[in-house]
Order: structure tokens, then C-alpha cells, then sequence
């Protein structure tokens, strides 16, 4: 969308003023955002690479193409948006990249289950068939979460929206790959990975999800060759997986543990079969876990799959890809089970073999698939790997020069300790739904990959392989190997002469949840420095994940995830951003509370209302309001002062990336300082037809309508059109705050006035008058001049009517440092009766204070009662002490005539 002029606060019609869009009794979000969310849609906030301006770019963390809103979608979104909308308004060339991912098994599971659905699977139709199924589901169901986050408010370029498995994305995937295989640092071999037995595919890290069970732990003896079991005639290993033993190439143990010096180099035979195997020494071995013996099982566990590679172990595998017991080297009897039912079996053969020598409880961090929920299997497999060493060593350095930031940065420390110890990453899945790998083989097995002069060039049909059977690898690439390019895959890459990748690449700012630090943010600065040798952001911002209100993690298993878009429903998209934003503090998980967005929908209902005051005082302005002076009042000084401070705080968090600070700032200036102080202290001059007070009115309220708009643009953005402004707020310029406008002696003496009102406001409530009475109120001492001299703003803000003679005859005292308010009871209050109702409220307090205070000196009680209760009962005292306090005050600090 072209910004070509902007429209400052004072540059409106006046005419369009008063045919400006009507404000409704009660906001009404659905209507609201429902308009807006349609005209950003048609209208999208497009970025200019020619634009000249300084760019800014956030990409989005791509969403799965299949998926639906969740919480820290709108979490991350909400934050993004904030960033970009502040940076638009500040006049840079702002761009919020789009785009989904293709979610590869996260999307092959759903199509696989539909087809179950159906009475076939996969196979069944054949590989071709499949894809076209995947992508007809995409077409149908990929665009539903962008509609979500249209709801949301979000301010991408719509007109950009990228996917994955685009053809420019695919072209990147493919690039990256030829590349890195003929660098030699990408390569297929054989090592540990996690499958899956259910969806028969390996899986990452972030597609693992790992739940403490109860299990066992097993000691086993391992008899020394040619001695009997005994003290000294066997070592002794423990282990939670006993059948897996049959694939064991050795017993290790720690080359400082004294227990077993004597026995390094001997040989020990694994129970039920005939074979031996060496005791080796190796740091890795834990001495205090178990007996301080590991037996090292290179095809089945990692820590064992390191330890083979470094004493040139054997990589026997002995359970298949269905997790059932395979190989000559298990015992007939077991064979074909299952790995499960083969631990039972193995146990009770071990048992009866004498060999089992102890059992006992053992929590297990048991692995299981996300989508299929299956136990995973470590498994030595013949995959596809990247060593990226040389590409964590140049984000190393990055991170250590500051061209990366972390915020919060003690995860620069978590980031340096993943890039330090980066293993070789598997890369191929075992599925149809995804990037193929450009790999092909002949009838040796050879492998054969594109040029890399020409790599999207299939060797199919090169010439040069003319004659050769060559057979395509059925695999695809992990979704990471594609999501890691994002950053500038998604602005044109590899075409370095793309407009956007030019203007828009480097990017500025990466917003996403801690969790994937090492899954995704790792693996974008790595592939950074491979291809286009920068840093792919300059900064970090690193959110905590939104739990429920108990702390724990949202998932569809538990049934305790919430829908954001039923919070919208209800409360409105800016009631939702209120609360993500309010809650964002550094990267803390955020425990889920509801009270938040009615805090959030309580904040844009006192807005709008605001705004409808402000609007109905304005109705009448024929222009006379922009002439003038400023105002000399205090209030209007003090507003005009207190903005300038506002501004540059809520700029400063903004920019320091406290996006929580930037909310609470600007909720306190609304609420307090611009709702509850000014709008109440200008009603009078108002009333009275003060143009200079008006034009200080409009300028408050459009001041803080252009700092909410990143955070609330919806009602920002209705109400900025209400005023008369023809251009949408999200193109106005940002405020900035004006030196000269600070006023410190308006601040001062506001703060003295506002003191000697909130005294004012105690005296009603002590003395039990109704909130529409108008209170005689004396006051005296050094700030006594200064409340007379702002008669109209105290005395509307309290509600009072201010005596010029002390009064005489009882009342009640309301000291303060530099004046004294006084409350004359003749006429309002019987004070023997007055008093006899605050003895008896004071003796319910004090018994309710003691009752709580007795509770709390039960060690039992504290010791015993859940720690909500008893957080609740101190809680309790402690309102009791001070109520008891400020009545025994109240009680004392009233004078007798």
C-alpha cells in the first residue's frame, strides 16, 4: 500500500469531522474488525524495494499449511505485528514476510488417515496419486490459517504469501542440496536416527516428544571369560532395555573408575548366547549411573553409537524397522517379537539363566512420535546426513562478535552450547509428502546428483548419464531442510538479483518461542553463512511457550488447549493482542489466565468511550481550536508533559523489544493519567467552551491512539477515522516525543493536586457518603494556595466544594505532607454514630484479622492445606492488618468540635 502523505494529528477535514463515522453506544468488535480485517486483506500493507526508505523485515514462522490457529500462533504473530506496524509508523519500508510450511508428516498423517477413512492407504493408489491428494488438501485447507491470521490483525504483505514447496522455495531446496553434496559435507551413510515403526519414517527432535514412564532398570552379569559368576568372576551392567543386548560389541567403563581398572581389556560373555566382547574404557561412562558398567550397543542407542565410532566398534542390528527382533545373532526363540513383548521374554530367560542378578523401579524418558504417538526406536539407518561443523563454527563466531543478538541474552549461551556440539543431521524422511531428494542411483548403486553448474538439471537428462539406469530416490527431505532457507528463500533466493532479496535480506528481527532455538533458529544461521555468508537476522527475540493454568503444555491429548479464535469471537481481536502483549515478559513461559483478555476487552471498551467524549466535544469545532497558544492550564500542561514522557518510554521498550513494558505503560497512561485524571479535570473548561483546552483534548487522544495502534489496531484504527482523518492510522507517522513540551513544574504541582484529591476521596469513604454527594472540603498549608488556584479541576475531580473558613465543630482529618484536608460533619454526619459504626467494623475486622493470624501459627495448617489455601489465608491477614490499621487511624484522626 503506496504511503505517499501522510496525515499528521492537526492535518484533518474539519468537515469530514462531523460526517466522520458515528461511534456506537458500545463497541461492538465483531463489526469493527470485521471491516478492517477485510480492507487489510484487499488492501495489503505492500513493502517497496524502491521505495527508498530504510528497510525493516520480520519473516513469520510458517505456520503448517494444514493448520489451525492455536495460541502461540497468536502469540508469535501478535509480538511480529507489533514490531512491524511500530516500524511502519516510524517511516521504514516495512515487510512482514508470509508464508506456510508443508508440514511433511504432520500432513502425510492426516492424508494417510483420510484415506484409512476411505478403506486404502497409500500404496494402494501409488505414489503419484498420493501427491496429488496432498496437494488438492493444501489447495483446500491451506489457506484457512491465513485467514486466521487476518482476524488477528496481522499486517503482512498478502500479495508475498509464500509456501515451501513453491516453485522459487523448491528451486532453493534443490540448490542447497547439489551444493552442500559437492562440498562434501552432505552425504549418505549410515548412524543413528529416530524412527518411527508406526509411520515407518525417521523423525527430528521437535517431532519427538518426550514423557517420563515408570520403567525398570536391569543389572545383568556378563561372565569374564573363562571365570565363573561371582565377585570377581563377571562385571555387572545395568540397563533399561535388556533386548537389546543380543547386538552388544562391548562393556565400557570409565578409565578412572578404580572398580574396574583390572578388567580393561578383558573379554566377557553376553548372556544367552556364546559371544564375547571386549571391556573397553571411555569418559563417557557415567560412574554413578547404574553399577558404572555400560554395555555398548552401537545400532541402538546414540551415546553407544559415539563410543562405537571411537573404539571402532561393530554396528550389528538385531530390531528391524517394525520394532520386532530380527538377525542371526538373536536367539531363535525371540525372533519375530516384538521389542516389547521381547524384553518380558528376555528378562524371564535371563532370570532363569542365572544372569539377571537385580530389578528395580527406574523412571524412563521415553520418546514418542507426535503424530502417531509410537514409542521411537533408536536404529542404525543408511540415511542422508549434513555435517554442518564449518557452518556452526561461522555462526559461532557471529554470535560471539554481536553480528547476532539474543534477546533475552542468556540464550546466546544456549545457542553457542547446540552450535558447539552439532552432530550430523539427518535430512531424508521416509515419506511421499515433501521435497524428493535430486539423488539418483544405478544399477551399482552409485550415487549420482545434479551439476553443480547446473543443479536443477536431473541427471536423467544430462547427457553425460546417457545410457545409465538411474533410479530416483524415493525419499524427501526433512521439512527443517527447506524451513532453514526461509529467511531468504522466501525473498527470492538464490536469485541474488531479486529486488527484495536485495532491499529486504538481510532481515532484522527473528520472533519465535525458545523451544526451537536449536530446531530452526540454529539452523537458519547456519545456512545463512553457507549461502549467502550473513547473518540471516540481527536479532532474536525469544518468547516462553503459553501453558494452561496449571502450568502445563497445551496439546489436543490433554484437552486443555484454548482456541484463539473463540477469544476473538468473544472479546475481539485487540482484547487478544492486549493480553499476548501484556503477558510477553522476556521468555518466561505464560501461564494462560482469561483474566487478562477481559483486562484487555475492559481497556478498548474505556478507549472507545473515551474517544466518544472526546469526539462529542469536538462535534462543534469550526477550526478556532487550531489557533492559539498553547493552553495555560494545569491539567492541559500536564497532559501535554506526561505524553512527551509516554512517548519516549513506550518508544524506548519498543525498541529494546519489551513489548510487556510497552503495553503496561500505555495501559497506565490511557487509563489513569488520560481517563481517569484529564478527560475528569478538563469537563469544566470543556463545559466552558475552552478551544485551547479542546485542541489539547484531540491531541492527547490521537497521541495515544498512534502509540496503541501496534498493540490494538483495530479500535485504533476506527477511531482515528472517527476523528476525520482520511488516511489510515497505521500510515500516520509515529509521535515523537518534544523536549520543550516537558513541563516539570506542571508535573510537579499536578501530582500535589492529584494527592490533595485522592486525600479527598478517602475522607468520603471514611465518612460513608454517597459517591454523588458533593463534600464541603477546608484545606490548609503550604500547597493550600495551588488546590484554590485549580478550584474548577479538584473540585470536579472530588467531587467536593471547597470552604474558605475552617470549619468548626467535629470532622475528619486527612493529613498530607504539605497540606491538610479537613471534613466538616455538621450537616452530613452524626458523629456518635459515625463513630459507634466504626468501632463495630472495627472489632468484624479485627476478629476476622485474628481468626486468619491463628490459622496461619498452625504449623499443621501450613504444613498440611494445599499452598493456594494457604497463600489465600496470608493473603487475607495481611488485607485484615491494613484495614484494621487504616480504621484505628480513621477512628483516631476524627476531631471533636
Amino acid at each position: 500500500m503506496a504511503d505517499t502523505q501522510r496525515t499528521t494529528p492537526d492535518a484533518v477535514d474539519p468537515e469530514r469531522t462531523d460526517a466522520a463515522l458515528e461511534l456506537a453506544s458500545r463497541y461492538d468488535p465483531a463489526t469493527v474488525e470485521g471491516r478492517w480485517v477485510r480492507r487489510w486483506a484487499d488492501e495489503p500493507f505492500r513493502a517497496d524495494p524502491t521505495s527508498g526508505k530504510p528497510p525493516f523485515t520480520i519473516v513469520i514462522p510458517p505456520p503448517n499449511v494444514t493448520g489451525d490457529l492455536h495460541l502461540g500462533h497468536a502469540f508469535d504473530n501478535t509480538l511480529i505485528d507489533t514490531l512491524v506496524r511500530f516500524k511502519r509508523m516510524q517511516g521504514f519500508e516495512a515487510l512482514f514476510q508470509p508464508g506456510t510450511d508443508h508440514a511433511g508428516i504432520a500432513t502425510q498423517v492426516l492424508i494417510e488417515r483420510a484415506l484409512a477413512a476411505e478403506g486404502t492407504d497409500r500404496h494402494a493408489i501409488g505414489r503419484e496419486a498420493f501427491v496429488e491428494r496432498a496437494w488438492a488438501w493444501k489447495e483446500r485447507y491451506g489457506g484457512v490459517i491465513l485467514g486466521q491470521l487476518q482476524r488477528l490483525g496481522v499486517s503482512a504483505d498478502w500479495s508475498r504469501t509464500r509456501f515451501t514447496m513453491d516453485e522459487g522455495l523448491s528451486r532453493a531446496v534443490r540448490e542447497q542440496f547439489v551444493e552442500l553434496y559437492h562440498r562434501g559435507v552432505l552425504y549418505r551413510g549410515e548412524r543413528i536416527v529416530q524412527w518411527d515403526p508406526a509411520s515407518q519414517t525417521t523423525l527430528s527432535d521437535l517431532e519427538v516428544d518426550r514423557e517420563d514412564r515408570p520403567g525398570k532398570l536391569y543389572t545383568l552379569a556378563y561372565e569374564l571369560e573363562g571365570g565363573p559368576i561371582d565377585a570377581r568372576g563377571a562385571i555387572e551392567i545395568a540397563t533399561v532395555r535388556p533386548e537389546t543386548i543380543f547386538a552388544d560389541q562391548a562393556v565400557a567403563v570409565h578409565p578412572e573408575d578404580e572398580r574396574y581398572t583390572a578388567m580393561i581389556g578383558a573379554r566377557v560373555r553376553i548372556p544367552l548366547t556364546d559371544r564375547t566382547v571386549p571391556v573397553i574404557a571411555d569418559e563417557a561412562v557415567e560412574r554413578e549411573f547404574g553399577t558404572g558398567a555400560l554395555k555398548i550397543t552401537p545400532a541402538h542407542d546414540q551415546t553407544d553409537f559415539e563410543i562405537g565410532e571411537r573404539h571402532g566398534l561393530g554396528r550389528p542390528v538385531v530390531i528391524d524397522l517394525h520394532a520386532r527382533l530380527t538377525s542371526d545373532l538373536v536367539p531363535e526363540a525371540f525372533r519375530g517379537m516384538d521389542r516389547f513383548a521381547a524384553r518380558d521374554a528376555v528378562v524371564h530367560a535371563l532370570e532363569e539363566d542365572g544372569s539377571l542378578r537385580a530389578v528395580r523401579d527406574h523412571t524412563v524418558a521415553l520418546g514418542l512420535s507426535q503424530r502417531t504417538m509410537e514409542p521411537v526406536e533408536p536404529l542404525l539407518s543408511m540415511q542422508w546426513f549434513y555435517h554442518p561443523k564449518d557452518a556452526a563454527a561461522r555462526s559461532l563466531r557471529a554470535l560471539d562478535d554481536g553480528e547476532i543478538r539474543l534477546v533475552p541474552e542468556r540464550y546466546t549461551k544456549v545457542n553457542r552450547d547446540w552450535l558447539e556440539r552439532m552432530r550430523p543431521w539427518n535430512v531424508s524422511r521416509q515419506l511421499w509428502w515433501g521435497h524428493r531428494i535430486p539423488a539418483w542411483y544405478d544399477e551399482e548403486g552409485n550415487v549420482v546428483v545434479p551439476e553443480r553448474d547446473d543443479p536443477h538439471r536431473d541427471p536423467t537428462d544430462d547427457p553425460r548419464h546417457e545410457g545409465r539406469s538411474l533410479r530416483q530416490d524415493p525419499d524427501v527431505f526433512d521439512t527443517w531442510f527447506s524451513s532453514n532457507l526461509w529467511p531468504f528463500s522466501t525473498l527470492g533466493w538464490p536469485d541474488r538479483d531479486d529486488p527484495f532479496f536485495r532491499t529486504f535480506y538481510p532481515t532484522d528481527v527473528l520472533v519465535t518461542g525458545y523451544d526451537i532455538l536449536f530446531f530452526w533458529v540454529a539452523k537458519m544461521e547456519m545456512a545463512a553463512f553457507e549461502f549467502t555468508d550473513v547473518a540471516p537476522f540481527s536479532t532474536v527475540l525469544l518468547h516462553g511457550l503459553v501453558l494452561d493454568a496449571e502450568g502445563r503444555k497445551m496439546s489436543k491429548s490433554r484437552g486443555n488447549g484454548i482456541d484463539p479464535l473463540e477469544i476473538i469471537d468473544q472479546h475481539g481481536a485487540d482484547a487478544l493482542r492486549f493480553a499476548m502483549t501484556h503477558l510477553s515478559t522476556g521468555s518466561q513461559d505464560i501461564r494462560w489466565d482469561d483474566r487478562r483478555v477481559e483486562m484487555g476487552r475492559n481497556f478498548v471498551n474505556k478507549l472507545w468511550n473515551a474517544a466518544r467524549f472526546t469526539r462529542m466535544q469536538l462535534a462543534h469545532d469550526d477550526g478556532a481550536s487550531t489557533q492559539g497558544g498553547p493552553s495555560e492550564r494545569l491539567a492541559d500542561r500536564w497532559i501535554a508533559s506526561r505524553l512527551q514522557r509516554v512517548t519516549a518510554d513506550a518508544t524506548g521498550h519498543l525498541e529494546g523489544l519489551d513489548l510487556g513494558m510497552t503495553a503496561r505503560t500505555l495501559y497506565d497512561a490511557v487509563w489513569s493519567d488520560f481517563c481517569d485524571w484529564y478527560l475528569e479535570a478538563a469537563k469544566v473548561p470543556l463545559k466552558a467552551g475552552d478551544v485551547r483546552t479542546r485542541r489539547t483534548l484531540r491531541m492527547a487522544l490521537e497521541t495515544l491512539l498512534r502509540l496503541l495502534h501496534p498493540v490494538i489496531p483495530f479500535v485504533t484504527s476506527e477511531l482515528w477515522e472517527a476523528l476525520g482523518h482520511e488516511e489510515q492510522l497505521a500510515l500516520a507517522p509515529w509521535p515523537r516525543a518534544d523536549p520543550a513540551l516537558v513541563d516539570p513544574d506542571a508535573e510537579r504541582d499536578f501530582e500535589r493536586l492529584r494527592a490533595a484529591v485522592v486525600a479527598a476521596r478517602q475522607l468520603r469513604a471514611e465518612a460513608n457518603l454517597s459517591p454523588a454527594q458533593v463534600m464541603p472540603i477546608h484545606v490548609a498549608g503550604d500547597d493550600a494556595d495551588l488546590i484554590v488556584r485549580e478550584r474548577d479541576a479538584f473540585e470536579s475531580l472530588a467531587r467536593a466544594r471547597l470552604q474558605d473558613a475552617a470549619p468548626i465543630g467535629a470532622a475528619l482529618v486527612q493529613p498530607l505532607p504539605s497540606v491538610t484536608l479537613t471534613l466538616p460533619f455538621d450537616g452530613l454526619v452524626d458523629v456518635d454514630e459515625w463513630r459507634a459504626r466504626q468501632a463495630k467494623r472495627l472489632a468484624e475486622a479485627d476478629a476476622e484479622r485474628t481468626k486468619s493470624a491463628k490459622k496461619l501459627a498452625n504449623d499443621r495448617f501450613v504444613t498440611s492445606a494445599p499452598e493456594a489455601v494457604v497463600a489465600e489465608e496470608r493473603r487475607r491477614l495481611a488485607e485484615g492488618e491494613a484495614l484494621v490499621a487504616a480504621m484505628t487511624s480513621s477512628l483516631e484522626r476524627v476531631r471533636r468540635g
